[in-house]
Order: structure tokens, then sequence, then C-alpha cells
């Protein structure tokens, strides 16, 4: 038996909470693993996790394994990494989550810079707009944008958005153009939900001194940016989003931004998200340097408002999954009359 690749696979198994997740994570076959982390428990004379339809979740001999085996897992790379050559090349597949609004003008096109300099890693790419999809996707990093979690994640900030308020030149001169904020109550707004899931319907702006928050009407909702901005570009509505994600629609006319004198406070964090255990990894390592390099070039790009200052994640965001939104409250469903099915 490989007791290290049974051991791999076992943390996989328990991390994943299912044979089958963790096997396609790491491109196996599901019997092999699971005859795998078979052979362990039997070398070791104990049953590490439990079995059922549902999944696989630790016994308590597996946590105590689970907790040793990650540790020495974790220190095992560490000695690799100080005892190898310098400047050994990396190998490995590195599995990374990406949103939507991040994909095609901020990340994609600078992923072969890094393949060419590290020739013997592959990247397995996957689209993931909530953390819950960082997880059951079982990605090694994921790439976003919002306001970083609180727990469970390792974050490495990259950029600080701008946030600007835009629509397709045709449905400007359609519905006219708004010269203040509160005019954007007349309008249909296209609204992203952010990967924690808050319904982005509260548009928030500064000029000179003075304040001023919209509870904006969402037409469409989503949260894939890039369905926003094609219905956006197509003349659905108007947008908030971020100034970088946008770059070559603004360029192209193809979408107009407006109240260039107010600020869009609130901006959004692009950051990446890992497991904490991941920080023993030097692909995980090495590609997160690449990454805050790659951003930090993208920020000298031409901008249509001045950079904000970094914005801490706002007060309203850990109670926003509870506050019922503008759009939910039209929508709500009519009450059943009594004795109705």
């Amino acid at each position: 038996m490989d007791k290290l690749r049974a051991i791999e696979y076992f943390l996989r198994a328990a991390e994943a909470g299912s044979f089958g997740r963790a096997a396609r994570a790491l491109d196996v076959s599901t019997p092999a693993l699971t005859q795998l982390v078979s052979a362990l428990e039997r070398s070791l004379g104990v049953i590490l996790l439990h079995r059922s339809p549902s999944g696989v979740v630790l016994t308590a001999d597996g946590e105590r394994y689970y907790g040793v085996a990650l540790g020495a897992c974790a220190e095992l790379a560490d000695i690799e990494d100080r005892l190898g050559p310098r400047g050994t090349r990396l190998r490995g597949t590195l599995s990374l989550g990406i949103r939507s609004g991040m994909a095609h003008a901020l990340v994609l096109p600078h992923l072969w810079r890094f393949l060419q300099q590290h020739p013997d890693v592959d990247l397995v790419l996957k689209a993931v707009e909530t953390l819950d999809e960082t997880t059951s996707q079982q990605v090694d990093v994921t790439l976003t944008t919002g306001w970083p979690p609180t727990k469970d994640f390792a974050v490495r900030v990259l950029a600080q958005t701008r946030n600007l308020v835009c629509a397709a030149p045709a449905y400007w001169a359609r519905r006219g153009e708004p010269t203040d904020p509160d005019e954007l109550l007349q309008h249909d707004c296209l609204v992203m939900r952010s990967s924690g899931g808050t319904l982005m319907d509260q548009w928030v702006f500064e000029r000179e001194g003075e304040r001023r928050t919209v509870n904006v009407r969402p037409r469409i909702v989503s949260y894939h940016s890039a369905w926003v901005h094609a219905a956006a570009c197509g003349g659905a509505g108007v947008i908030r989003t971020v100034e970088s994600s946008i770059r070559p629609e603004l360029a192209s006319g193809a979408l107009k931004a407006v109240l260039a004198d107010w600020q869009g406070l609130e901006p959004p964090l692009q950051f990446a998200i890992y497991r904490p255990k991941q920080r023993q990894s030097r692909l995980v390592r090495a590609f997160l340097d690449f990454m805050v390099d790659a951003f930090a070039a993208l920020d000298e790009a031409p901008r249509h408002d001045p950079a904000p200052p970094r914005t801490p994640r706002p007060d309203w965001f850990g109670r926003a999954q509870g506050r019922q939104s503008t759009f939910a409250a039209r929508h709500k469903p009519p009450a059943r009359k009594r004795g109705s099915a």
C-alpha cells in the first residue's frame, strides 16, 4: 500500500464529505480511492470514516487521525520545499475557481504567462459564483469579488475596485441619462448578488461630503456578472459594476458611464480564497504571487475616477442576508387562502 497516497485520499474524502467528490478532485476513480482508504483503515485497525448513502463523515478515531495526518503532510511539504534544490520547477495540477465577472477581462488573458513560467503545471478551471461552490467543487484557489469571509478560508487581497453606473447608449437615449442618484429610482436596474448571497440593490453615492443611498429597482437579478453585463450591453437596463471588469465595453462604446461627479461608495474587493492548509503548497503560493503582480499591473490602466481608499467590509453586509430586498418584497408570492392546496 502507498501509505502517503492513502493518507492524501483519506484527507480529501474527509474534506469533501464524499468518496466520489474526492475522486473527481484528485482525478482518480472512486473505487481506487475507496479501496486505498479501506486499506489504510485495515493497516491502522480502526474505522476512520462512517459510510452512508449521503456521503462520509469522520469517526472519533478519524477526527484524531485527520488532525495528525494534516499536520504531518504540511510538515513534509515544508521539508521538501526547504531541502529541494533551489529553483526546483513547480509541478502538479491546480484547480482554480473563478467568478464569471473576473474571468474574461481580468484572469483568463494572463494565465498563459503563468503556464509559460511553469511548464510542468496544469490548470483546471471551474466557474464558481458562491462561497459554497468553493467547497462543493473542491477547488484549490477561488478568485472572486465582494467582501472576504471572516472564517474557514485564508484570504489574499488582489485589488480594490471602483464602482461605475453604466448602461448601453441606446438605453440612455431611450430613458434619459440621470444627473442625480435619486433619478435611478425611475430606471430599470440589473442587480448582482454577492458571492455570499447578498442582493446588491442598495447603491450608495457621495459628492463633496453629501451622501445618498438609493434602493434601486432590480428588473434582473443574477450571481453571474457576465450575464448582467451582456444584458446591459443589449439595452436591458442600468448596472453598477466594477470598472476593471468592463473596460473593453467602455472603450468600445458598448457601455456608457454616468454620474461621473458622484463617487460610488462601498466598492468590493477582488480577492483569492483558499483553505488555510494550502499555505504549505508551493504551487498555491506561486500562483497567488503571480495574480497579485497581474492585478497590480491592471491597476495602472486608465480609469474613469480616482482610486478610492481600501474599503472595509460594510456594516450591513453581515446583516444583509436577513434583510428583505425591495425585489423580494415586490415578488413575494400571494398568501394562500385557508383550505387551499
